[in-house]
């Protein structure tokens, strides 16, 4: 088989991987919105982020033995990451959810290649470019639109808590991805399997700190049964086979193309709102179409720079 066979074959299988993710992603938060009528934040993030835990420490087990299980003297800086990525992100952006609506969670959460260049700026004090520069701002405006729906008393009150915890949780998640950085050598799913595993403690540590104080109690069983479908989605699909699909695209289009990809999930999110029934008004569909021009756009011009196609 020869080079470009088989460079073909990786888009085509990468492509189908990231068409998966984008449909998986875009039903997350709709899903994650039905569910909390029965199930609460903390108790849902402990069974999503503890059966993904299973499965990939089960999957990085099969693929590369019981060493992999070994932290290598980084245990404090995984489990730092595994609480960010899964306890910090899981619980903020469910906690989010109850106070606004699923499709404005989405597309605040696409914000995260803007967080991404934002830290590579302060981190390593080189100013992106002019065009980036002006993507970021593109994007901003739009979200703002997106938000308010021009009318900007939106920024205060219950919505305006939850968008900016869907925020908080959207930090939690880039901090938790710039972190697989932290740990050269190890694979996508040894980072995954160990920094979801460790991370689970935290949702636990804050399951028990939430009960508590009584802002979390078991769901019942007939709460549960109500809402299956929903349940099975978030923690089956989205949260094993979504991060699957999404290191398998990855692997084959790299991150630049596979972000490239993810940037569709609120459309999804926004068409499920409105087989649903809402009618999001002209301002605020105005927004979502700048932030996703703004974002496709600067993905392409990153891609187009020499050596980025696959980095």
């Amino acid at each position: 088989m020869t080079p470009a066979t088989t460079s073909r074959r990786d888009h085509r299988r990468g492509t189908l991987y990231m068409v998966l993710v984008v449909m998986i992603w875009g039903g997350f938060l709709p899903a994650g919105k039905s569910a909390l009528a029965m199930v609460d934040p903390y108790w849902l993030t402990a069974m999503r982020f503890g059966t993904a835990a299973l499965v990939f420490i089960g999957l990085l087990l099969v693929q590369e033995g019981r060493a992999a299980l070994r932290t290598e003297g980084r245990l404090p800086k995984i489990a730092l990451f595994g609480a960010c990525g899964f306890a910090g992100f899981g619980l903020c952006v469910f906690e989010g959810l109850k106070l606004t609506r699923p499709e404005i969670g989405a597309m605040i959460l696409a914000l995260g290649p803007i967080q991404v260049a934002l830290f590579q700026w302060w981190r390593t004090h080189r100013r992106p470019d002019n065009f980036t520069l002006g993507a970021i701002a593109l994007a901003l405006i739009g979200e703002l639109f997106v938000i308010t729906s021009g009318d900007f008393a939106r920024l205060t009150g219950g919505d305006a808590r939850g968008n900016g915890l869907v925020f908080l949780a959207s930090l939690f998640w880039t901090a938790y991805t710039l972190g697989g950085q932290q740990f050269p050598g190890w694979s996508p799913v040894r980072y995954t399997a160990l920094s979801c595993s460790l991370g689970w403690f935290a949702i636990v540590a804050a399951l028990g700190v939430a009960s508590a104080a009584g802002h979390a109690r078991p769901p019942q069983m007939d709460e549960m049964v109500a809402v299956w479908p929903q349940l099975a989605f978030i923690i089956f699909c989205v949260s094993v086979f979504g991060i699957l699909f999404w290191n398998l695209g990855v692997a084959k289009l790299g991150p630049l193309n596979a972000g490239l990809f993810g940037n569709f999930a609120p459309v999804i999110t926004y068409l499920i709102a409105i087989v649903q029934g809402r009618r999001p008004d002209a301002v605020e569909l105005a927004g979502a179409v700048i932030v996703l021009i703004a974002l496709i756009a600067n993905n392409r011009h990153q891609s187009a720079k020499p050596g980025r196609a696959k980095d």
